[in-house]
């Protein structure tokens, strides 16, 4: 699943090539995708608006538009982003334009188009048909699915240390799945959440528990270092993500742990990366210097 960093690209993007644009019409192979509307009402609903900004709220990619409406995507699993022109005849779509949008396979699994003012449009590229759309009122979107229950923003600046804290104490278990839950703190999934462990030197099965304040200092203080670094690198492309054009992302070419099983840990302690299965998701750790 695209986590904080390949959304944030994504949102960023947005900002750049969408804002000011109007949505002139919608398409979906999957009217189920759309969670808070019919197609057509959907329709109605988005024809006209302005694209006013885009922002991010966890893992969910949020355009406010004119009228006080906000439009929401959730890329879920398997789901990333495009802004390009496709070729729609029922359910059939193929790529207008030359380039990666139409090169690379990954791009071509169009479930959910909008039609903007400029001729382009934005495609949500879903091979598992797992992602959401939702529409509502700008003023009560905290209301639509989970996003008034999500943890604090990991990047924002009022997100201090002695926050992180807190919200460490009242946790119990093991780090690696406190790091991912979004209730706790939102953003981080498989890949950072072993990359930011890497750093710290802390075994993704310790408990929460037992971790000292230097090891909670250092978790906190690399949660920022990777996440920053990853959005700098426009996200992981390891698997299926593409920024907006439809390109690769490029921190798996940084990963220092995330699907690194049995090659050689990059600090030269002697280690080597394991794998190991927590709560049915991987979590990868240096043999010597995470204990």
């Amino acid at each position: 699943m695209p986590e904080l960093p390949e959304v944030e690209t994504i949102v960023r993007d947005l900002n750049r090539k969408a804002v000011g644009l109007k949505i002139t019409d919608a398409w979906t192979d999957w009217p189920r995708t759309i969670k808070t509307h019919t197609l057509d009402k959907f329709k109605r609903e988005v024809k006209g608006r302005k694209i006013l900004r885009a922002h991010r709220r966890a893992k969910y990619i949020m355009m406010d538009l004119s009228g006080d409406k906000t439009l929401i995507i959730h890329q879920k699993i398997s789901g990333h982003l495009l802004y390009g022109k496709w070729k729609v005849s029922g359910k059939k779509v193929e790529p207008a334009m030359e380039g990666p949008i139409k090169s690379d396979p990954y791009n071509r699994f169009i479930r959910f188009i909008l039609y903007l003012s400029n001729g382009y449009m934005l495609g949500l590229s879903d091979v598992r048909r797992f992602g959401k759309v939702f529409l509502g009122d700008t003023d009560k979107i905290e209301n639509i699915n989970e996003i008034g229950k999500l943890g604090p923003e990991p990047l924002d600046p009022k997100f201090m240390l002695a926050k992180f804290k807190e919200l460490m104490c009242r946790k119990r278990g093991v780090i690696k799945k406190v790091l991912m839950d979004p209730f706790v703190i939102v953003g981080i999934g498989n890949i950072y959440s072993d990359e930011i462990l890497w750093y710290s030197g802390v075994h993704p099965l310790r408990r929460v528990e037992k971790l000292t304040d230097k090891e909670l200092a250092l978790i906190y203080k690399n949660i920022k270092f990777v996440l920053k670094k990853a959005i700098g690198a426009k996200g992981d492309s390891q698997q299926d993500y593409r920024t907006l054009e439809g390109k690769f992302g490029t921190y798996q070419n940084m990963q220092k742990a995330y699907q690194l099983t049995g090659e050689k840990c990059q600090k030269h302690d002697g280690g080597i990366i394991k794998r190991i299965v927590i709560n049915a998701r991987s979590a990868h750790f240096c043999s010597v210097h995470q204990r």
